[in-house]
């Protein structure tokens, strides 16, 4: 008697037993390890846990137990699941412990019963058809005492009461966030199935039809392809053929290299608006230099471009003082794999112009933004990320995206599993609907990504939307992501950030900083960035890392090149100090409201929207043909691609604007006189034009599309606003 008391006296308490089979089971699961037979008091850092394991294990612990634990005290405090579990048995409230199975403390005689009575209701008409559980004979645990047969039973009961769950509907467990109603058979479709003499095969037999993407709504670089298309008017086909035979004979090597490398270049640009009516002008223009404002194609052709390589551009083509930064580097050396002191320097200047504690480089935006959803998910230990429809965020997975039912992402291209999206939310961007779903799930919400002015309609920029959206993220502590890939730098040295007067958590850079050479950046607050090294310590004592961190590599970061390229950028933006960005943002603003005025003049259904330097055609009703437009103007000297952003440098001079301009208005007068767009009489002003009220007075229409004048803004710059006699 006395042995078996001290026996019992020596083993540690049950919860505290069943919270260190948990925890093994855990690590077990994130670490791909066997745990069961690692000693208890093993610190995790001796047993083969690395830093990225303890940081997913501080973040499951967490999430599992609901307390608050770091990766710090996993690597100084709790080291092992003898200490964790001790720390989780002080912490949790009674209540809280792990009950034990409901079925283990039945008798075995009633057991199987009341275990199929615990059955969810919404499970039971999937087990209706099921055979009732049967209790499991003694046998099936030979050896052992009679205690460990019990549990053996109950075990077993257990297991076969998983697989007729696994036979229900599953019922989703909610975190606050929407989720898809299950569809239910309609009663025409029940009808019909009672009504067949044949047995009907299974759903999951059933063929599973390939997704269908509307190519003309398709998203970011995909290719446009339409093979359908309305038979033109013999007005039409006569006024196409001139133009294509206009257009081939100006650029006939280019059409001739597009043909003679497709059997070997997979490249989808190459067919981006195909239309069998436009089939023989279908091909890129082949460029093969390019200074300053200007491009040459194989033709020997020249060009105004108006691309500008998608806003990376925002000094012209090789300009002089990046062409000597990187000619410099060039002879030093481009080793990868060593540190480079650029490195230092172009993060330094980094966070001197954008404000941030501390920056990361890597090679594209699309990996800035993927390594921002690591880092938030990492610190926050959530997995759900927010973004918006319209967005635009690179090119990998998670961010190919659209909006299905209950704001449940979808793939928006072929190829990207669905898989990929349980942890993705898309909202219309600025309503009052994505604002309340925000508010409502936002202690669910690992990030919500954001591309404050989006490049597909640059007039849209909801300020106090975004305002609410920190409000409400900096209360939930959940990170909020700016992209600011087009925007940085280019709208202002602070980028949309400064202009809004909203500080992000986390923002991504690329494109303008990189002087033309391929860069991104990941910059932000300190709390996220020391997820990528483990925060500061410091040599001579005996600090160690202590922020649990995430994985983020890749060979090419911080190229020297590239690192050369960027400083030289940044030293001549940090100079210039915003003059460079307030002139581009006037060019923009005039020609692009010469080109509406002109549009609405002539009846042509479209619009010149912008924002900063940033202009793009917006099409307000659609036309078969209406693409042409774009190679019109490239046949008139402009460099433009189909319905893609444009943008201004500070390369254009006015003869470049001015040549723009009247490419745009000779194309859409073509276009008119061929009848592939609309000519309508526009309504005459009662203003004249000849007698403004002030001096910078333009003409234009106020909200209701009445004639009026307007005048600069004094508190936006590059904005107009309605002037008041």
């Amino acid at each position: 008697m006395t042995v078996a008391v001290a026996a019992a006296t020596s083993a540690p308490p049950a919860r505290r037993a069943s919270l260190v089979t948990r925890l093994r089971e855990l690590f077990e699961n994130l670490s791909g390890a066997d745990m069961a037979e690692v000693d208890g008091s093993a610190p995790f850092v001796e047993i083969g846990l690395d830093s990225l394991t303890l940081t997913q294990a501080a973040l499951q612990v967490k999430k599992t137990f609901k307390v608050n634990l770091t990766f710090r005290q996993l690597m100084e405090s709790y080291r092992s699941f003898d200490a964790l579990a001790e720390f989780l048995d002080a912490t949790l409230p009674p209540e809280a412990a792990p009950a034990a199975p409901v079925a283990a403390a039945m008798p075995a005689a009633v057991a199987p019963q009341q275990a199929v009575a615990a059955v969810p209701a919404a499970a039971m008409p999937a087990l209706q058809a099921v055979q009732v559980l049967q209790p499991v004979p003694m046998a099936a645990a030979p050896g052992g005492s009679l205690v460990q047969q019990v549990i053996a039973q109950q075990m077993q009961l257990m297991q076969q009461q998983l697989v007729l769950l696994s036979a229900a509907p599953t019922v989703p467990v909610s975190l606050g966030l929407p989720v898809p109603a299950v569809e239910q058979p309609t009663p025409m479709a029940t009808a019909a199935a009672t009504a067949s003499n044949t047995t009907p095969e299974p759903a999951a037999e059933e063929p599973v039809p390939a997704p269908k993407y509307d190519v003309k709504k398709a998203f970011g670089a995909i290719a446009r392809i339409h093979t359908q298309s309305k038979e033109p008017t013999e007005r039409q086909k006569a006024r196409l053929a001139a133009f294509m035979r206009r257009y081939v004979e100006r650029t006939k090597k280019s059409k001739a290299f597009t043909e003679h490398n497709r059997a070997h270049m997979a490249d989808p640009r190459v067919v981006n608006g195909f239309r069998p009516a436009t089939k023989e002008i279908t091909y890129q223009i082949v460029i093969e230099r390019s200074k300053g404002s200007r491009m040459w194609d194989i033709d020997g052709n020249e060009y105004v471009d108006t691309l500008n390589g998608f806003g990376m551009n925002l000094f012209g083509w090789t300009p002089d003082f990046i062409n000597e930064a990187v000619k410099k580097q060039l002879e030093l050396g481009y080793e990868i794999g060593p540190q480079h002191p650029l490195a230092a320097d172009v993060t330094r200047l980094l966070c001197e112009l954008t404000g941030f504690d501390r920056a990361g480089l890597c090679n594209t935006g699309s990996e800035a933004v993927m390594a921002a959803l690591r880092i938030a998910r990492t610190v926050t230990g959530r997995s759900t990320v927010v973004l918006f429809t319209g967005s635009y965020h690179g090119t990998f997975d998670e961010v190919l995206v659209r909006a299905g039912r209950s704001a449940k992402g979808m793939s928006a291209a072929p190829g990207v599993l669905q898989g990929m999206f349980g942890d993705v939310r898309v909202l219309d961007y600025g309503t009052p609907e994505a604002l309340e779903f925000i508010r409502a799930n936002a202690d669910d919400l690992a990030a919500v990504l954001v591309e404050p002015v989006q490049s597909r309609r640059p007039d849209f920029q909801p300020r106090e939307f975004l305002r609410e959206v920190r409000a409400i993220t900096e209360k939930s502590e959940t990170c909020l992501i700016f992209d600011e890939v087009i925007t940085g730098f280019r709208c202002d040295l602070g980028g949309a950030q400064a202009l809004f007067g909203i500080r992000a958590d986390l923002a991504t850079y690329g494109k303008v900083l990189g002087g033309g050479m391929p860069v991104g950046v990941i910059a932000g607050k300190r709390t996220y960035m020391d997820a990528l090294d483990g925060g500061p310590w410091q040599y001579g004592d005996d600090s160690v890392p202590t922020v649990g961190v995430t994985y983020f590599a890749g060979t090419f970061v911080r190229h020297p090149l590239a690192l050369a390229a960027s400083k030289a950028a940044l030293e001549h933006l940090k100079q210039d100090n915003n003059k460079l960005q307030t002139q581009l943002n006037l060019h923009t603003a005039a020609m692009a409201d010469e080109l509406t005025a002109f549009c609405r003049e002539v009846g042509a259904p479209l619009e010149i929207r912008y924002f900063s330097s940033l202009w793009r055609v917006s099409w307000l009703e659609d036309h078969p043909l209406q693409d042409l437009l774009f190679a019109m103007m490239r046949s008139r000297g402009v460099h433009i691609l189909d319905n893609f952003p444009c943008f201004m440098t500070t390369a254009h001079s006015q003869q470049d604007i001015a040549t723009i301009k009247s490419a745009f208005k000779e194309s859409i007068a073509e276009m008119q006189e061929a009848e592939l767009l609309p000519r309508r009489a526009a309504p005459k002003m009662a203003l004249d034009p000849a007698h403004p009220p002030t001096p910078n007075a333009r003409l234009g229409r106020d909200k209701d599309g009445q004639p009026a004048w307007f005048v600069p803004d004094p508190k936006a710059q590059g904005k107009f606003t309605k002037y008041q006699a």
